[in-house]
């Protein structure tokens, strides 16, 4: 939708939490397709808590306003305090499940909606792109308001590893505008740690742009809060329902692994290849570390985290081996005899 402009149905049921979920209503409007419906994880009570901490950015709240007011005088239905229940069809897509939930996420009573649908666009939060610090063995932490598995930094970016920053989604969901203002501040230290200006200069240089990211926290952390993962959420997901999709691993399957003897995400990810396909985990590792800890009676924390390993990201094998011919290849000299 955002990049090539195409929608994936005609009625269609937009389902989440946060900002993310009322912009995708809205494009999809500006795109010429009324959604079906607009399942929001949060009531109107949420929204309005959260007001204080999102007029700390004027320009960007204006925005979200004008999402909320297309969507409304559209008339696209909106279900508050409701989630996804389950999606059916036999070879597509035909009928969503909405019912309503508590303030943990977990499905409460109440009545339940049947929507005739031929497309679900579902999005609950955002995980950070961390996955070269962990290759690099920097020190990282669980963040659950932003994300998930982030790297340890200071006020500048710079992580346990000498020379290796990390700024952005890559140290935590802040949004767009809090990682600008990170940028900054880690070009600063990147420019003096390399000896290029002293240290007054440094500190005096700082000091505007340290004011101007912590300008950026309320509304990142309310904006984030939003987004969080929350505790219901991962109870409520039925034992059959697919956590990687991949690999097609479930969450029985998940639970299975721990009873035979897993005790981190690493030996789950061996014993039932969860977060072996293309996105490397990085849809699911956070929901099924969760699930891991639910069945094991532990801390998130406890179970750590996927090994990150290269590529990182998808990528053509002609772009890692190149173009060569057998001419190419070293010969070793033979071994003496």
């Amino acid at each position: 939708l955002k990049s090539h402009g195409v929608v994936p149905g005609e009625r269609i049921v937009v389902a989440g939490a946060g900002p993310l979920l009322v912009a995708v209503a809205a494009g999809l409007l500006a795109a010429g397709v009324k959604p079906l419906a607009l399942v929001d994880l949060d009531g109107r009570r949420d929204w309005l808590v959260r007001l204080p901490a999102l007029a700390t950015r004027p320009n960007l709240a204006a925005r979200g306003a004008r999402w909320w007011a297309r969507i409304l005088a559209a008339g696209v239905p909106v279900f508050r305090r409701h989630a996804v229940r389950q999606a059916t069809g036999v070879d597509r897509l035909e009928t969503v499940t909405v019912a309503p939930v508590d303030a943990t996420g977990a499905f409460a009573a109440g009545k339940e909606w049947s929507l005739e649908a031929d497309a679900l666009i579902v999005g609950h939060g955002l995980t950070p792109g961390a996955d070269i610090p962990r290759l690099l063995h920097a020190k990282t932490r669980h963040d659950g308001l932003r994300g998930g598995i982030v790297p340890e930094v200071d006020r500048f970016g710079r992580t346990s590893v000498p020379g290796l920053f990390a700024i952005g989604d890559g140290a935590g969901i802040r949004g767009a505008d809090a990682a600008v203002a990170a940028g900054r501040l880690c070009g600063l230290a990147v420019v003096h740690d390399a000896g290029r200006i002293g240290r007054a200069a440094f500190d005096a240089a700082a000091a505007p742009l340290l004011k101007d990211a912590a300008g950026h926290a309320r509304f990142s952390d309310a904006v984030a809060g939003a987004l969080a993962l929350r505790p219901g959420q991962v109870a409520s997901v039925p034992g059959r329902a697919a956590v990687c999709r991949c690999e097609d691993v479930t969450r029985d399957s998940i639970e299975a692994a721990v009873e035979d003897g897993a005790q981190d995400v690493n030996q789950m990810k061996h014993f039932t290849r969860c977060g072996m396909g293309p996105c490397q985990g990085r849809m699911c590792g956070e929901v099924a570390a969760w699930l891991m800890a639910l069945k094991l009676g532990v801390p998130r924390e406890a179970v750590g985290n996927f090994t990150a390993r290269p590529p990182l990201r998808p990528v053509p094998l002609g772009d890692l081996v190149g173009t060569f011919s057998y001419g190419d290849i070293p010969i070793p000299e033979p071994a003496p005899l």
